[in-house]
Formats: C-alpha cells, structure tokens, sequence
C-alpha cells in the first residue's frame, strides 16, 4: 500500500493507537503531530497522501485551519473528533473533507473510511486533471473559428462558465493608456447579457460611469477578493451588481497590451486557489485566443449589437427556472456529465431529481445507450435482487428462463436508482461490488459478468444520518457521493414559479384542448405565499386541477369548494387539509406519487 500518512492527534493514547493500527494495515506512517504548527512543519518537509486530523488541537489553530491549508495543496484529510457540537460539524462540513469519524471509533471503521478517503482523491484527482485538458481543448477550438471580437467574447464567457461559476464576467483589454470593456451578465443557464461600455452608461444613468474598473486598473497576479478583503477599484462592480466575490486574472500579451479577466459572484466564498491554478494552466491558450480576439478589425462595431443577446440551451428544456440555486445545479450536471463518475442527487420529492438524471444521461458520452430507471421503494425486497440482477433458468419456482437484469439492461448507458436509500443492507453490499469492480452475479447464476455503466442514485433521506444510524453503509455512501448534487426546493425558489405556472397551463390547456387566457393575479399571489411541500409535482397537479376547472374562457383562478380563499387562509392551511379540499371533486382525482 505505502500510501504516506499524517496523525494530527493531541492525545497520545489516541495517536499512539492509530499509528499501530496503520501501520499493521500497511500504511507509512510519516510523524504525530499535536498542534497547527507542528503539522505544517511536517507537511512541508515530507508530503504525505492524506491527513488524520484531529479538530480541536493544542495552540491557537485548530484542524479546520490545517484543512483549509490541505485543501489549498490537494493533499486529502479524514477528521477525527469526539465533539459532536453542530456548529463546529458544520464548519469542517464546508472544508470538504474526505471522510470523518467520531471517538470512539473501530479499527474496521477508520480502514474503511482511509480506502475510501484515498478512492475519493484518486477521483478527484483525475477529475481535474480531465478539466484541465478540457478548458484546453475548448479554448483551442474557439481559437480556431473565424469570428467577430464580440462573438469570441461571448463563446469565452460561456465555455468559462462551466469552469468557474459566475454571475457578471467582465473582459478587459487595455493598452497603454485606453481599455476597452466588455462584460456578460447571467441571466438563465446559457442565457447572457451582453454590457458593452456604451449600455453600461445607460444602466447607470451617468456617463461618467463607462467602464467596470478604474482606467489604470491592472493585477500584477491572480488574486482572490471578498467584501471583507477587498480592492476599491472593484466598487462599481460591488455596488451596481451586488458582488461579494471576484476573480481577477490578468496576463500580458506583449509588451504594449494586456488582457484581465474578472469573474464576479453574488455568492460569498466561491472562489478557491483551484480556479487560479485552472486557469493558470490554460494561460498559454487563453493568450493564443486573446491575441485572435485583439487582431480582429471590428473591435468597436457595438451598434451592430442588440442591446439584450441572449442563446437558449436545449440542454435543460424540461427543467424550467432561473433561480441562481437552479442554475448553480444545472452547472454541476453540465460539469460531471461528460464523466462516467457515479453521481448521487439529493433533495426532496418532487423537485426534479429524475429529470435532473435524465439529463446527465443526455449530456454524456453514453447518450446513445440505455438509461433505465429503478425505483427501489417500489420493488418488493424479496424481488429487487432479480430484478436488478437478473436471474438463470430454474434459480428459483417459476423462473422458466433466464431473464437479464436492470445492471445488465443498462449495459453501455446509466441506470438511475432512485430511493436508494431504501436498499437492504444485503442489497447495498451487493451494489457496493458493481460500483468497486463493475461486475454482477445474477441470482443462480456462476459466473460474473463485466457491465460497462453509470451509476446515478437519489435520494430524499439524509444519508449522512442514516449512515450514523447504521441503516446505510459508510463505505456505499462514500462511493456514490463522489459527486453530489442536490436539488433545491420549490419553497428556495420561488421566483421560478411564474414560469413553472405558465409551462404546465399552457401544457395541459394543450392537452385538455382548452384556450389558455393567463393566471389571475389572486391566484399567482397564493401560489407565491404557499411553501409546496410537494414541491414541483404538487404544483403541477394543482396546476392540472386548474385547468380542468376552467371553462377556456377566462383566467385560471384558484378553484377550491367553488370560491377561491384568501391568500392568508391559504398559507396557513396545512398540506393535508389543502389537498383533501382539492380533491372533494371525485371525478377529478388527480393523484401524484
């Protein structure tokens, strides 16, 4: 194994043990430290692959201050505490840490944990390493087109955004003493608007605002910058587009001119020392671009513009919103999609998770194969071993034939397990073996079998607690959350409910060949004030309701005992009694699982 370790451990006896423990494991055991600074002392002398790390310490710092240094140098680190305050869990969550175990804990336990602290960083790993080589290839592929400087502005800023998240991403050029800004705001995924420093005056009612960044503005190097850490010359950009964070990449193309990229985020700690290193990598690339785009003729042809450009991906079209927690999502499914990692999608019923899945599939290289769904509170458990697994002729009284398992019918494509969390312990293990080495045993059967497919699992339980429960395994948990996603609640955007309203009447009004004449202001003020604790299926039922009560004639109103309540009323009734109203009407029960 000889994978080097690090214990940063104050308690002797603890620190004493663990180095037996690895040790006999077959692990190199690289020193003990007790405090903050001993364990820089030892992480600068001799690397190691991954950290055990104590939380709380001797000193000053603790182990979330030595994991925020990890993170920054790659190096992977497992915690170890025996305090359980939700505070404290809560800021070493945000560190991003590879594993954690709480004292006491079994010998089996921490094996467990470091193979898969040490799987997970492999992972991750490659998986930068793919996005390095693919910021590349896209830059060299722009660079390649015969376009106009704005349209290679704007395939730049889309192809970034897949790589370092943004809401306002700002280009400047300058040379000498003049610079030219152009900017993209964010406004949907794939949806941009283009700021030229002409519209810029006309947002800002002043033209003597006409650029992001004062004129002499120029970083010698990358660098990072908050509200609480930050540079005066980026005031504007804070106070006209609500920024807390910002990414400044500055790189000379010659002596004479000079190319800054500025990445702004409404979001606060977003930026990481990962996306300079990204972006370091690609600089020769992105100066090969950059002089394209600053060779072209048509530098200053803005009146050719429209004042709003915009491009719609098909790649979401059964997702409908515009939420920033909705687009930070779509951005996750369009990062790991090409991918074959196992993908593992969190949130609450009925807010998308399946779509969310489906999409995945149609975005990677395994589009053209299967995606087969399994629902997994929906098989008896005394079924769900054939029915994912496939069973042999004669395995069992009325099994007449073979018949080829979900694993094998999803061979070349993804198979999307939902409810996972609803698996026996028996079935998890079993799941656990296809996801380490790729092969299954159906039911009779003698031999394996080799499957090439993605695993996307969902979930509507919390894991984490039911891992702590006993009721899931840790080291499944570990394997299918090397890339989460979780998918927010209807009640965490409810600005996307206008335009999730109007998909769904326009659709059934279709459907039920009914005019559709709009929704009546009440009704959007009701919908507004409700918490859909059903999230997006309820309201696309209750939407349904509404349709099939119109008369095409006029509005939808809110139709319940034939007169509509106020929206107070509506609000503080509770889910069950709600739905009960909405389906008095037996002959148009709608039900939704």
């Amino acid at each position: 194994m000889n994978n080097k370790v690090l214990i940063v451990e104050d308690e002797f006896i603890v620190a004493n043990d663990l180095q037996l423990i690895l040790k006999q494991a077959g692990y190199m055991v690289t020193g003990i430290a007790v405090s903050a600074e001993e364990a820089y002392e030892h992480i600068a002398k001799n690397k190691p692959d991954l950290v055990l790390l104590d939380i709380y310490l001797e000193g000053k710092q603790s182990g979330i201050d030595i994991a925020k240094k990890l993170k920054a140098e790659n190096i992977a680190f497992v915690y170890l505490s025996a305090n359980s305050n939700q505070t404290i869990l809560e800021e070493a969550k945000r560190t991003d840490p590879y594993g954690f175990l709480v004292k006491p804990f079994r010998e089996k336990d921490l094996l467990i944990t470091l193979e898969i602290a040490t799987y997970r960083h492999k992972n991750s790993i490659e998986s930068r390493s793919r996005q390095e080589k693919l910021l590349q290839e896209k830059l060299n592929t722009i660079s390649q087109q015969t376009l106009q400087y704005e349209d290679y502005l704007s395939e730049t800023a889309r192809l970034l955004q897949a790589f370092i998240p943004y809401d306002l991403i700002v280009f400047e050029v300058k040379n000498s003493n003049q610079k030219k800004c152009t900017a993209y705001l964010r406004i949907g995924f794939d949806e941009y608007q283009f700021i030229s420093e002409r519209q810029l005056e006309n947002i800002t009612n002043s033209k003597s605002s006409s650029s992001f960044t004062e004129i002499n503005y120029l970083e010698n190097e990358p660098v990072i910058y908050e509200t609480d850490h930050f540079n005066p010359k980026l005031s504007f950009i804070k106070n006209h587009f609500r920024a807390e964070s910002f990414l400044v990449f500055p790189f000379p193309l010659n002596d004479q001119l000079s190319v800054q990229l500025i990445c702004c985020s409404k979001k606060k700690k977003i930026y990481s020392q990962y996306h300079i290193y990204l972006l370091t990598s690609a600089k020769k690339h992105f100066k090969e671009l950059m002089n394209q785009v600053t060779n072209q003729q048509k530098v200053s042809k803005e009146n050719t513009k429209d004042n709003f450009e915009q491009t719609v991906s098909n790649q979401f079209s059964d997702i409908i919103g515009k939420h920033p927690l909705l687009l930070d999502t779509l951005d996750l499914i369009a990062q790991v999609a090409p991918y074959s990692t196992s993908v593992l999608i969190l949130g609450e019923s009925g807010t998308g998770k399946e779509k969310a899945a489906q999409s995945i599939h149609n975005l990677s290289m395994r589009k053209e194969g299967p995606f087969i769904k399994v629902n997994c509170a929906a098989i008896s458990p005394t079924l769900i071993e054939s029915e994912l697994f496939g069973y042999e002729k004669g395995a069992f009284t009325g099994a007449v034939e073979s018949r080829k398992g979900k694993f094998e019918l999803a061979d070349g494509g993804t198979i999307f397990l939902d409810e996972i969390g609803e698996l026996s312990n028996e079935m998890q293990i079993r799941l656990l073996r296809v996801l380490q080495e790729k092969e299954i045993d159906s039911v009779g059967g003698n031999m394996a079998r080799k499957v090439d497919i993605r695993i996307v699992a969902a979930t509507n339980r919390n894991l984490e607690k039911e891992v702590a429960m006993g009721n899931f395994r840790m080291d499944l948990y570990y394997r299918l959350n090397v890339f989460p996603i979780t998918m927010p609640a209807l009640r965490e955007r409810k600005t996307d409910i206008l335009e999730l309203a109007y998909y769904f009447a326009e659709k059934f009004s279709r459907e039920f060949n009914k005019n559709f004449n709009g929704i009546s202001p009440k009704m959007m003020q009701q919908m507004n004030g409700y918490d859909w604790p059903g999230n997006i299926r309820e309201l696309e039922n209750f939407i349904e309701r509404s349709v099939i009560l119109n008369n095409g004639k006029s509005e939808l109103e809110l139709n319940l005992n034939s007169s509509s309540p106020n929206s107070e009323s509506f609000i503080k009734e509770d889910t069950q009694t709600l739905w009960q109203k909405l389906f008095t009407n037996k002959k148009s029960l709608l039900f939704y699982g």
